[in-house]
């Protein structure tokens, strides 16, 4: 579970700290830093789980404007049963030569180093803090920690980095999911374009879970019957949903992915979300699943998600502007943003006011949120 994230000189994010828990939702107004901090997780998540060069994924664009500094840190805390993990790296951009790179590269467990990048040179630890050959030059420009195969040596290195490929990060946006793939994908798209892809992937790595996702979509889908993978083409697949037919012994009726709905594939695709994870349970982020909702459909949907927490999820994080979300996890589960015109981002636990009679989404409403 991601415990704590610290950002600093990304875009409004400027020493910028969070503190997290099992279940949380986002809240404050469009340009609050919100969906940002799920762009710096996904970035980490690439620089680390899939060998992206830091230079595609930090450019000099996404410093934080009028700051003038050339260092951008990122630092994040997972809590793993009893062991803590705790990572940061430091990105430096030299304008004028247009270069970037990676300065500096810790990460310990339980506040004892097991791999350290400093100034080109890595010096790796075994899992019992025992200092491994002596330090080597290594590639500024990639993650250390991301380009080292698991070896028995160094399982804790590894584990730390299979739970940030966990991490299932969303912004979904239905009308822009593609219906068929030819591919089978680990990693979700940052707008769910791939959904079948992953659902592919994910759906033969957990083929258990399909009976509790479909049950799941029966209740949530009038007339919902399965979901298929048909062979379209040579290596390609294309995502069926098939629903009964208003006759008790009629045939299910079968629709290509691209006939139902968008709040249809939306519901397909959270509920696939919090059902088909990997064997180790991912962390999930996901920006406004609302979105394209009717108010009687989300709530069994963050119902069902905070169940699956601790169960088939370790974690569940949200970004919300709807009524029936906010007023569901505000209370307990509530990451208040704040920003002051242009000024950086800064995060509270607590509403900035209570109105008694009132729900929170009905402050929010009113603007007695400020």
């Amino acid at each position: 579970m991601l415990t704590r994230l610290y950002v600093d000189n990304f875009r409004c994010l400027e020493n910028f700290e969070l503190a997290l828990e099992e279940k949380n939702v986002f809240l404050g107004a469009n340009g609050s830093g919100k969906t940002t901090v799920f762009e710096v997780l996904r970035r980490i998540q690439a620089l680390v789980a899939r060998s992206r060069r830091v230079d595609e994924l930090f450019p000099p664009e996404d410093l934080s404007i009028g700051r003038g500094r050339r260092e951008q840190r990122v630092e994040l805390e997972l809590q793993m049963e009893e062991d803590i993990f705790q990572y940061a790296v430091v990105v430096e951009h030299e304008r004028d030569r247009r270069l970037l790179r990676i300065g500096e590269e810790i990460l310990k467990h339980n506040d004892r180093p097991i791999l350290e990048f400093r100034h080109g040179d890595a010096q790796l630890y075994h899992d019992d803090y025992e200092k491994g050959p002596p330090p080597y030059p290594f590639d500024w420009s990639r993650s250390a920690v991301g380009a080292l195969n698991e070896r028995a040596d160094n399982k804790k290195l590894t584990r730390f980095k299979n739970a940030i490929a966990d991490f299932a990060i969303a912004s979904p946006c239905p009308p822009l999911f593609s219906s068929e793939t030819r591919t089978e994908d680990d990693f979700l798209d940052p707008l769910m374009r791939n959904f079948v892809g992953w659902y592919r992937h994910a759906s033969q790595e957990n083929m258990g879970a399909i009976v509790s996702l479909f049950q799941s979509l029966r209740e949530a889908l009038p007339g919902f019957d399965s979901v298929d993978l048909i062979e379209s083409g040579e290596a390609t697949r294309a995502l069926k949903v098939s629903f009964r037919g208003f006759a008790d012994n009629s045939k299910p009726c079968r629709y290509d992915f691209s006939q139902i709905s968008d709040g249809q594939r939306m519901l397909v695709a959270l509920y696939s979300l919090i059902h088909l994870s990997p064997k180790r349970r991912p962390c999930l982020f996901v920006d406004e699943p609302d979105n394209y909702l009717a108010l009687g459909e989300i709530q069994p949907w963050l119902v069902a998600a905070e169940e699956q927490c601790g169960e088939s999820l370790e974690q569940v994080v949200l970004i919300s502007h709807h009524p029936s979300t906010i007023n569901y996890l505000a209370g307990a589960s509530g990451r208040w943003f704040f920003r002051d015109g242009t000024g950086p981002v800064r995060v509270s636990k607590d509403p900035p006011k209570v109105i008694d009679g009132l729900s929170i989404s009905e402050m929010i409403e009113r603007g007695w949120d400020t």
